[in-house]
């Protein structure tokens, strides 16, 4: 198994995060992330048209966001030009303990194969449609409605070739994305419990953030509450 951990080269302070996850996932290397601010008018639009898909997306991409989809993309087709059938993504604000991590490759290994996407949550809000196997307190299970966050996951390569057919071009956040399983076909489990967390404040915050006024983030709540609800509904269809 191979893993790839997504850093941006100017992301200095996350070096040592970067470091201990080397020494945790198997086979690791790091693959440059893009950096969303370097891209020129022309990479933007050729990777990012809004609105192209329904539910439309209300808000639009910021140049953070831009550069985490191409990042994974990239991720993807490492992986398809690869002789592997699966492997590992984290991003470089991940930490999990070797333990917790054995103890999931365990857990998941079974259950995966070359169409596979297994997340790995680093906030336990999604709720079960089924448990498909535990661990003492880990669970793998599909959930009802994938949750956001592309922190951790183990993706096949079919799966991979089908996310990066349904991205060219993108149209809204890489997490956002990965939740229209009823337009990509590509459905995902997720391990719960996993012990992964997000060490991003711990050295300084995320890359993607904007402060915005009471009335913005007003408008912004009323967006997200009726994107959310479009996605509840379409998650109970499934895979198409």
């Amino acid at each position: 198994m191979q893993s790839f951990i997504l850093h941006l080269a100017r992301s200095t302070e996350r070096e040592g995060l970067v470091s201990d996850l080397m020494a945790v996932l198997p086979n690791a290397q790091v693959l440059p992330a893009v950096d969303g601010a370097a891209l020129s008018q022309q990479e933007r639009d050729e990777a990012y048209q809004p609105r192209l898909v329904k539910p439309h997306f209300p808000f639009d991409c910021k140049a953070g966001e831009l550069g985490c989809f191409l990042s994974h993309r990239n991720v993807w087709k490492a992986l398809i030009a690869s002789d592997a059938e699966m492997i590992w993504v984290a991003e470089d604000d991940v930490a999990i303990e070797a333990s917790d991590f054995q103890q999931m490759a365990a857990l998941v290994a079974p259950h995966a194969n070359t169409n596979s996407l297994i997340r790995v949550p680093i906030k336990h809000r999604e709720r079960p449609s089924d448990v498909i196997a535990t661990s003492g307190d880990m669970q793998l299970i599909r959930p009802k409605i994938l949750g956001l966050t592309t922190a951790m996951y183990l993706i096949g390569r079919d799966a991979a070739q089908r996310l990066l057919d349904a991205s060219a071009p993108f149209d809204r956040p890489v997490d956002t994305f990965l939740q229209m399983r009823w337009m990509t076909g590509v459905d995902s489990l997720a391990v719960m419990n996993s012990g992964a967390r997000s060490a991003a404040f711990d050295v300084g915050g995320s890359t993607i953030q904007t402060k915005k006024s009471i009335s913005q983030e007003l408008k912004r709540v009323t967006a997200r509450a009726t994107y959310r609800a479009h996605v509840r509904r379409l998650s109970a269809k499934g895979v198409s």
